[in-house]
């Protein structure tokens, strides 16, 4: 690929990942809402000692490794989350088209939870993974729960409680 070429698909992939942030935000407000609420320390805090017992449990570390294994891959969630969910959300919206349902359709923030577990799992079992050197298919299903009970927190407190949302 020459430089041009390089330097076009590059601006063009950060227009893409901004873009679900700013100007089509009226269309991915269930991931939006899920993303920052996913930045919040009560959040962060519940969803690292969820992810703590079951890294125990599952991987069957120490508890020292435990909290250093869920600490790092919360951390990577927590920084690559704020891009990739509102932008897995936005993929979700962009799926829901031909159905016509409004965006805070009860499906859409079903669709938005489960891409919002998915991007989780995706970035926490890739960062196990590489840093760990833990086989990824053997974490999924564990992750999916944990991220599970992690996400509805998030958006049942967040999304409803602090926010007045109604679902």
């Amino acid at each position: 690929m020459n430089k041009e070429k390089f330097k076009y698909s590059m601006l063009c992939l950060i227009l893409f990942l901004i873009m679900p942030l700013s100007a089509s935000a009226n269309m991915v407000w269930p991931s939006l809402y899920i993303a920052e609420g996913m930045r919040s320390w009560y959040v962060i805090l519940i969803g690292l000692l969820i992810e703590i017992i079951f890294v125990k449990f599952f991987l069957k570390e120490s508890y020292l490794k435990s909290v250093l294994i869920a600490f790092i891959m919360n951390l990577a969630s927590t920084v690559l989350g704020v891009v990739v969910i509102p932008l897995s959300g936005f993929i979700g919206e962009v799926l829901m088209i031909p159905f016509g349902t409004g965006t805070f359709h009860p499906t859409h923030w079903l669709m938005s939870y489960v891409f919002a577990i998915l991007s989780n799992v995706l970035i926490e079992g890739l960062t196990i993974k590489i840093i760990f050197r833990k086989e990824f298919k053997k974490m999924f299903w564990w992750l999916c729960v944990a991220n599970a009970i992690s996400v509805i927190i998030c958006i049942l407190f967040h999304g409803i409680v602090m926010q007045n949302i109604n679902i």
